[in-house]
């Protein structure tokens, strides 16, 4: 991939990442969990719209993107999400974020796998769902789905932890293996629509 294509993938990465850092502010912000959810999809509803690249809604489309986009894709993300989490820090707005960041720390390795594994089903039938029919319902239901649920977003955990000032070698763990299990997630859902398909082209 050429390095202006690169380049544009990283500055639309870092526009995502913004926009999960802005939802993620909203539901820290929001007393009530449920209209918290539903507000924080105003952040993939707008990465959708304006065709900005977020991590967890590519990579179920591997082979559309490529490898070197997609870790393109993580490191805007990185970028976008911290600078919301920097600035907010800096503002007169205080919100409980340790109450966040403090199980995901504590938590198993298996856990935040199999947590992210869920959110990553939920983050490719937003997008994919979205693709297909072009209803903004499609893409704030499984958000909701994911939030309510507990399940483990990469990107806005990246997010958090920025808020919480938490980086260390527990919060590199805990995204390392949310961006695996997001990945894997995702791959199960767009591994089952590509088998169906296939099969469906056979029989006819």
């Amino acid at each position: 991939m050429r390095f202006k294509e690169l380049y544009n993938t990283f500055v639309l990465a870092v526009l995502a990442g913004l926009m999960i850092g802005f939802g993620g502010v909203i539901y820290l912000m929001c007393p009530n969990r449920m209209v918290g959810a539903l507000l924080f999809s105003f952040g993939l509803l707008t990465i959708i719209c304006q065709g900005f690249a977020l991590y967890t809604g590519r990579v179920g489309y591997f082979r559309e993107y490529g490898l070197a986009s997609i870790l393109t894709t993580i490191v805007g993300n990185f970028v976008g999400t911290g600078l919301v989490g920097l600035a907010f820090r800096l503002t007169r707005h205080t919100v409980d974020i340790e109450a966040v960041v403090a199980p995901k720390l504590a938590d198993s390795s298996l856990s935040i796998f199999l947590l992210s594994i869920g959110c990553g089903v939920m983050m490719y039938l937003a997008v994919d769902s979205y693709r297909k029919s072009k209803s903004w319902l499609f893409v704030v239901m499984p958000i909701v789905v994911f939030i309510l649920s507990g399940l483990e977003h990469s990107i806005a955990n990246m997010f958090y932890l920025t808020l919480a000032g938490a980086w260390g070698v527990e919060a590199l763990r805990i995204t390392l293996i949310a961006l695996v299990g997001n990945a894997v997630g995702s791959w199960l859902i767009n591994s089952a629509n590509f088998v169906i398909k296939q099969r469906s082209d056979d029989s006819k």
